[in-house]
């Protein structure tokens, strides 16, 4: 009995480092295509153009995310972090200095009577 709860335990915990498991270079296109998305956000909703670390952290299979860290383009003491889920690459959080969350713009909402059918 104990000889098939071991080979269970085994399985199972094979089974969950496997999950998390993944390349350098599948971590790595990651990385450069969530690049682009976190520049495009942090322009939209901070008005910054910034830059990016070579580090990076991917939690998987936690919550499929990838952290990516930086600062404001032009001041290194602002710094912050993104976190963007790396399956469906959309933004889930930022966090960062005052200095980053000060600069925070609301985002621009789409006026619904532009939207609306006008045809009779």
């Amino acid at each position: 009995m104990w000889r098939n709860l071991r080979i269970i335990f085994l399985v199972i915990l094979v089974l969950l480092l496997l999950s998390g498991c993944m390349s350098k270079a599948q971590k790595k296109s990651l990385y450069d295509k969530a690049i682009p998305i976190a520049q495009q956000y942090m322009k939209d909703n901070f008005n910054a153009d910034v830059v990016f670390s070579d580090y990076y952290e991917i939690n998987d299979p936690m919550n499929s995310e990838i952290v990516l860290y930086g600062h404001m383009g032009g001041d290194e003491s602002a710094t912050f972090s993104i976190g963007i889920n790396h399956k469906t690459f959309k933004v889930n959080n930022v966090g960062g200095s005052s200095k980053v969350m000060d600069r925070y713009v609301e985002p621009n909402k789409k006026n619904k009577s532009s939207t609306e059918d006008t045809k009779k």
